[in-house]
């Protein structure tokens, strides 16, 4: 159902991304570049060639990983009642013309397009791609409107026609600024006094920043939502308990005497808010949330007994606007100062949180994701993000010998593992796969076992591949969400086996390696390369191939609870 609600939604998470000369539809173009396909900023910039000349093409986009091309066409509608019809979607659908063979490239660029989408077509080298058959074509239409029935007609009638026609009109925008908008400021309106003037400056028309140094006590006593973290839903981390530095910060508090050293060694806290009032030394905050200091915030809160008037924190509070990136900016630039991981900044990341609600929607509580530090996920089953990103690595990317190269997983590779092709019934399968695994882990010999941490990405790589020997298996591991969660009992009790047989394999196959070899085998050394792990591979699914010619049912035969794909 269309409502005004989707329509303003959308609207309020595109008008960010309207920058430089970009019109409205190039805008939504970025939006949905950046939250839906998971690009980086940087590649979304360079994706979008809207404008004069561009042949029906706004934007441009190549997955190597998925050997794709995508041609976009994004219409942004300045009115609800406005709907999409066919027409624009017939034009998308000529456009593709274009990518039909080398020839019709060459002829797109003796066309004279705008420089951006010429430059595109040269830095993304689509005529070799086309030439080549490397690369297939698909078409996405981007659209703030619902669809009329021309348009509904238009895509009914092109399901089966090559190149793919993908719309993603208001009802599916909708979906996705719901799951992955900003988390809300808590809504309350909190007064603090500094012990003195702050150092109030005006960083745009519409937000300013104060500095000031507020005494502890106001900050646990009025600061609302400490307790329950809500406070803090726009932090990188949560509190991450009994660390050494939290043990120490707590020491600090309950000693009178460093209490009023404490400004001078402490970084203090960030605060944004959405209304800020600076009359002398009184501060008036409308919607607050603490971005960075929520380790020092919770220790002072749980150890507010012990706070006098002399344990000042120096604060800094940052007004923003509701439909301002700077938010995301400070969040990310004052946590970058600090011993905070990727994986802590990815948190907030659109992706991240697009996926959490998503698994949440689908799941309810059978299933969550956990993004961060201290983050409390209330679910029979929960993935973190770091096992998630490894397990992509291994499964998804079919690369388990750099599954295990933490520092890449959320730098590097971040866009590359959390693409668009990563659902929640994906992630569900592959924390199924890896409980498997987990579960067997002490049928792995004893210098497996104590290395599990560089085995474990192999043998749930090789399960997959297990898997992939059949067809009801390929489609388990590419549309899980046809078996799962209604077959999960029957799912886990094939993936257990494999798991078994896997091992057994693996065991084998290093005992065979160390006979022949001696000494110059390290077994350690088989699961972290590509050689070593291609070794493997053939000999496992070499021995799964034979199980399957004395028992046919030995490979996955489970049919999908809901039809569709290729069986």
């Amino acid at each position: 159902m269309v409502t005004t609600n989707s329509y303003t939604l959308l609207t309020e998470e595109v008008t960010p991304f309207r920058i430089g000369k970009r019109t409205m539809s190039a805008a939504m173009l970025a939006w949905f570049l950046t939250a839906v396909w998971r690009l980086e900023p940087e590649d979304v910039d360079d994706a979008i060639c809207d404008g004069g000349g561009d042949k029906g093409i706004d934007a441009l986009v190549v997955d190597e990983d998925l050997a794709e091309i995508t041609v976009l066409q994004g219409k942004w509608r300045e009115t609800e009642g406005k709907t999409q019809g066919d027409s624009d979607l017939r034009s998308l659908a000529g456009a593709a013309d274009y990518f039909n063979s080398a020839a019709t490239v060459d002829g797109l660029l003796a066309s004279k397009p705008n420089d951006e989408l010429r430059n595109l077509l040269l830095r993304q080298e689509i005529r070799e791609k086309i030439a080549t058959g490397t690369h297939s074509v698909r078409l996405v239409f981007v659209t703030n409107a619902p669809m009329d029935a021309s348009a509904t007609s238009f895509v009914s009638a092109r399901a089966t026609v090559d190149p793919s026609l993908d719309v993603w009109d208001r009802g599916r925008l909708g979906e996705v600024a719901t799951r992955a908008r900003r988390a809300a400021l808590r809504p309350e309106t909190v007064r603090l006094e500094a012990v003195s003037d702050p150092i109030a400056v005006h960083l745009t028309e519409t937000e300013q920043l104060a500095i000031a140094l507020v005494p502890a006590i106001q900050l646990a006593d009025r600061l609302p939502g400490i307790a329950d973290y809500t406070l803090f839903s726009r932090n990188v981390r949560l509190f991450a308990g009994r660390t050494r530095i939290n043990g120490e910060l707590r020491e600090t508090v309950r000693k009178a005497d460093e209490h009023e050293y404490f400004p001078a060694y402490h970084n203090g806290l960030t605060i944004l808010t959405e209304g800020l009032t600076v009359d002398g030394g009184k501060l008036e905050l409308r919607h607050v949330g603490v971005v960075n200091g929520c380790q020092s915030l919770v220790t002072l809160y749980k150890n507010r007994e012990a706070l006098t008037d002399e344990l000042l924190v120096l604060v800094k509070i940052v007004e923003v606007t509701q439909d301002s990136d700077l938010a995301d900016k400070i969040t990310y630039r004052s946590n970058n100062q600090n011993a905070v991981t990727m994986r802590d900044q990815r948190s907030s990341d659109v992706a991240m949180r697009d996926l959490q609600k998503a698994i949440k929607d689908t799941f309810g509580a059978s299933f969550g994701l956990r993004t961060r530090v201290g983050e409390d996920v209330v679910a029979d089953r929960v993935i973190d993000n770091t096992d998630a990103a490894q397990l992509i690595m291994a499964i998804y990317l079919s690369e388990p010998w750099a599954a295990v190269r933490k520092v890449r997983l959320f730098d590097q590779d971040f866009r590359r593992i959390f693409s668009r092709s990563i659902t929640p019934a994906r992630l569900y399968l592959l924390a199924l796969i890896d409980s498997s695994v987990s579960n067997e882990r002490s049928r792995l010999r004893a210098d497996l076992r104590s290395s599990f941490a560089s085995v474990r990405f192999t043998l749930n790589y090789l399960i997959a591949q297990v898997l992939r020997e059949s067809e009801y298996g390929r489609g388990l591991v590419d549309t899980p969400e046809r078996w799962l969660p209604a077959k999960d009992v029957e799912v886990c009790a094939v993936l257990k086996n494999f798991a078994q047989e896997v091992i057994d394999s693996v065991n084998f196959y290093v005992e065979h390696e160390e006979l022949e070899h001696g000494s110059a085998f390290d077994p350690k050394v088989v699961f972290k390369s590509k050689t070593g792990v291609s070794k493997l591979e053939n000999d496992v699914l070499r021995e799964s191939l034979r199980q399957a010619k004395r028992d046919p049912s030995f490979l996955f035969a489970l049919p999908p609870e809901i039809s569709g794909g290729e069986e």
